[in-house]
């Protein structure tokens, strides 16, 4: 059960079909198009946000980390515990950058609202995208997945067979994440049901893979860099993962009232 009720960090409640709002505001339209450029667009508007509360981004990265370490590392239920959480975290995160993009102070706090805010909601999407997942992958995969699994291999013992397995398996896991990247952001901030907002993010993602597409290399190559050398420019790579993903979805689904 959603607890919603006095939350500090529960976003307002809107009529999704309602356009009536102060000039100036943002209101949901619905998914929209966007210009290839655009992908561009939402990685250097995604820094900047960033950039407004640099110092609390990285901290709230590095107490992240330590975080999903110590759950991992549970014997047997860590990683079961990890994989239903996965969308808390970052329903939490949007929340964090719809205030800083309000000109509010981001803070810490904002990685743990997702407990308080569509807690259920957000529990069952990532219980859906890891269900999807497991079976996509031992469909693609089959046995290569279960010794994978069983530590009974590796990927170097397998070579060309584990990755000719994995491009089908990342090739068929496609739909799911479409459908499940704007999908905290729309539960959280629209109130969407599940199945709504998964429905919803995948009609953005489709009616803008070109732009997507642009998006998605810049940030891959942006990803390798930095992870050289030890990582340490992924504590500016992964919050700009998570303002842009915002970015992208107040210019896919808001629009700002006349």
């Amino acid at each position: 059960m959603d607890n919603n009720e006095n939350s500090p960090y529960q976003a307002p409640e809107s009529d999704l079909t309602s356009t009536e709002a102060p000039s100036g505001e943002w209101i949901y339209t619905g998914p929209s198009n966007k210009a290839v450029g655009d992908g561009m667009t939402w990685i250097s508007e995604g820094f900047s946000l960033f950039k407004q509360d640099i110092g609390m981004w990285i901290v709230t990265m590095i107490v992240g980390f330590i975080v999903a370490i110590v759950i991992n590392i549970i014997p047997f239920v860590g990683s079961l515990i990890s994989m239903f959480l996965t969308y808390i975290w970052v329903g939490g995160l949007m929340l964090g950058c719809q205030a800083a993009a309000e000109g509010k102070p981001f803070d810490i706090k904002y990685l743990f609202a997702g407990f308080s805010n569509h807690a259920g909601r957000l529990v069952g999407l990532s219980a859906i995208g890891a269900l999807i997942s497991i079976v996509v992958m031992f469909i693609a995969m089959g046995s290569v997945y279960m010794d994978l699994l069983a530590g009974e291999s590796t990927p170097e013992m397998m070579g060309a067979q584990f990755w000719l397995s994995f491009l089908v398996a990342m090739a068929l896991m496609l739909p799911m994440v479409m459908a499940v990247w704007f999908a905290p952001a729309l539960i959280v901030l629209q109130d969407m049901p599940v199945f709504e907002a998964m429905k919803q993010s995948f009609i953005g993602s489709f009616k803008n893979v070109v732009p997507f597409l642009v998006y998605g290399i810049v940030m891959l190559v942006l990803y390798i860099l930095g992870a050289i050398p030890f990582a340490l420019g992924l504590l500016v790579v992964i919050p700009l993962l998570f303002t842009s993903m915002y970015i992208s979805y107040r210019s896919i689904y808001l629009s700002k009232a006349a």
